[in-house]
């Protein structure tokens, strides 16, 4: 299932085990730029020379004073050492496709947003080719959370801006074309080439194979290897530092007892590279483009649609080889578990309670959605698709509560469309895939394929009947890639310490999640005080007290509008430094400090739990 409703899926994972969900909850959350930063400053804090991959940032509105006092300090740096003052580029959180997207030097300039935004250094020495600035989409596969398994694709798309690249000045700064190099602005540039097949060298999205074929003349074999590892390492340890606040939304949202391998997702790494080819973090996407076609205006004036000879190429394969991991896994876990029994009555009444609390939020959702959507004559027939379909699966999942039948093994795999489903492919955004029902544990990758083929105005979700029509003479790929484990790896050491945050979200599910608390109150902190034996002379519960409001103030600062009543997790992760490094003063590292409480943590929680586990 593909949803942007969470409680829905929370739902249908744990009524029916044979499901399938290419959506795991909390990610999109956990994508939109503030979050993904905190979460890699988190890793930063611990790890500062593993973690480098990323630019300084900062989050507006609550650090503009901040970022403000630190631009200043970082143009007396540049004009000391002779340098062109430092660039910064400025985001929206949840922003796509550009828009909102703007540089300046001048941190004055900076208007302060009434929605989150961030800024960062801009990367001003980018890797150019015949002149122009490009990124680099890759395709990232989380197949199972527990243990963890990720998978990279062994190609991707590679996006180029239309300008010819100049460092930036003030002359420059308002130059979208140049420093961008988002598909959804680019093609509207007079400059842009479409690709005309898989294969063009010119064109203005290129496949990643042929770019580092094209590098191969600018490097040598061993640079180029050493940048496809960087680039790995950066995967793995992305994923490594949103992977405990995601441990927290599935405990939050699901029932404890339920497995958290029933949801797998395709997620987007866009990637620039540097003059001396280091990979640098722009951003993930949760949910990247599958869309294999493109809008333009012909030569009549008319806006039409066209099939994506290179989106095709990329995009069927990878979405058919996705499929194909998941039907193995499913069919692993099915081997291991032959007698694995069904929902708990336990489980169905905290799934009711979830269900009751947060329909008339999903309901809200879906008309919200449908009604946003009708503002666009382009997203009319899509909106009416999820709708439609969210409808339907709300009524089949009505009619099966109420009926008492012997569980079908079947699994439902539909991928449909979220976010701008009629836009133009943006690659930041899902829109284009398939349906096929999977009865035995198979799918039918033939009828996957011709699905896959959209062209004008069709919804992804149409008929079997319709699809086979449209897309009958459609061949599957010639050359199918594939998908290659990248994580766990055969350098497994060199991640081992990088759990440390997953077991701060060990304890905090023990001490709120599990209490039935929707964040840290000051009762569970200051219990976590006294189960742990953190009160002493040095530590007492009145510093233990002060640091518990200091944190919660900062939180309601920073988010006026939010209703929490305690701490959420980065909140508390953030409280747990610093009572690491009171506790243990004496520590020479942060990371020091924080395994030390942590372990002292874990023993009293769980005292069978390994102490270096």
């Amino acid at each position: 299932m593909f949803s942007n409703v969470k409680y829905r899926l929370a739902l249908i994972l744990s009524q029916k085990k044979s499901i399938i969900i290419l959506q795991r909850i909390g990610m999109c959350d956990l994508m939109h730029k503030t979050n993904l930063t905190r979460s890699l400053n988190v890793m930063r804090m611990l790890f500062p020379d593993e973690f480098d991959f990323y630019p300084k940032t900062w989050f507006l509105p609550e650090q503009i004073e901040q970022f403000q006092d630190d631009a200043e300090s970082i143009h007396k740096r540049d004009r000391r050492q002779h340098r062109p003052l430092t660039t910064f580029i400025v985001k929206p959180s949840d922003g796509s496709e550009g828009a909102g997207i703007y540089l300046i030097q001048d941190s004055t300039h900076c208007s302060v947003p009434n929605r989150p935004h961030i800024v960062q250094e801009y990367i001003d020495r980018p890797l150019l080719m015949n002149g122009l600035k490009f990124d680099i989409r890759i395709y990232v596969l989380i197949l199972k959370l527990d243990p963890l398994e990720v998978l990279l694709y062994d190609e991707g798309l590679v996006r180029f801006a239309t300008v010819n690249y100049q460092p930036p000045s003030t002359k420059n700064l308002h130059e979208a074309f140049m420093h961008l190099t988002n598909y959804s602005l680019n093609k509207r540039s007079t400059s842009y080439k479409h690709a005309l097949d898989e294969k063009q060298t010119d064109a203005s999205k290129r496949k990643l194979s042929i770019v580092w074929s094209q590098l191969g003349q600018l490097f040598s074999t061993n640079e180029i290897e050493q940048a496809k590892e960087m680039i790995k390492e950066l995967i793995n340890k992305t994923i490594l530092a949103i992977l405990p606040e995601l441990r927290v939304q599935y405990a939050s949202e699901l029932p404890i007892t339920r497995k958290q391998n029933r949801c797998f997702q395709i997620i987007g790494f866009d990637i620039l590279l540097t003059d001396q080819l280091k990979p640098i973090l722009l951003e993930v996407n949760a949910n990247p483009s599958l869309r294999i076609d493109f809008d333009h205006v012909n030569e009549a004036g008319k806006f039409v649609t066209e099939p994506s000879a290179i989106d095709e190429d990329i995009k069927k394969s990878l979405v058919l080889e996705t499929l194909k991991r998941v039907i193995k896994c499913k069919r692993n876990r099915k081997l291991s578990e032959p007698n694995d029994e069904m929902m708990t009555q336990e489980d169905k009444k905290v799934v009711h309670r979830q269900t009751e609390a947060h329909s008339k939020l999903a309901v809200k959702h879906v008309k919200k959605t449908h009604y946003d959507r009708q503002l666009s004559a382009s997203d009319s027939d899509s909106s009416s698709c999820i709708s439609e379909e969210l409808s339907n699966e709300e009524q089949q999942y009505q009619t099966g509560s109420n009926q008492n039948r012997k569980p079908k093994n079947l699994v439902n795999l539909t991928l449909a469309n979220t976010g701008n489903e009629s836009q133009t492919p943006n690659e930041n955004t899902t829109s284009g895939a398939s349906d096929s029902m999977l009865a035995d544990g198979s799918v039918d990758f033939s009828t996957l394929d011709r699905s896959m083929t959209i062209t004008g105005e069709q919804n992804v979700t149409q008929s079997s009947v319709n699809r086979t029509d449209m897309a009958a003479d459609t061949p599957i790929t010639n050359k199918i890639k594939s998908l290659k484990i990248i994580f766990p790896s055969a350098s497994q050491t060199k991640y081992e310490q990088m759990f440390l945050p997953e077991k701060i979200a060990f304890i905090y599910i023990e001490l709120v999640v599990k209490r039935g608390y929707k964040a840290m109150t000051n009762w569970p902190f200051r219990n976590l005080a006294k189960i742990c034996g953190l009160v002493d002379q040095s530590t007492t519960m009145i510093s233990i007290d002060m640091l518990y409001t200091q944190i919660f103030y900062k939180l309601k600062q920073y988010d006026s509008q939010s209703p929490a009543t305690g701490l959420d997790f980065p909140a508390f992760i953030e409280a747990f430094f610093l009572l690491s490094q009171r506790k243990y003063s004496n520590s020479y590292t942060l990371v020091d400090s924080v395994t030390e409480l942590v372990k002292t943590c874990i023993r009293h929680l769980d005292p069978s739990a390994d102490e270096s586990a």
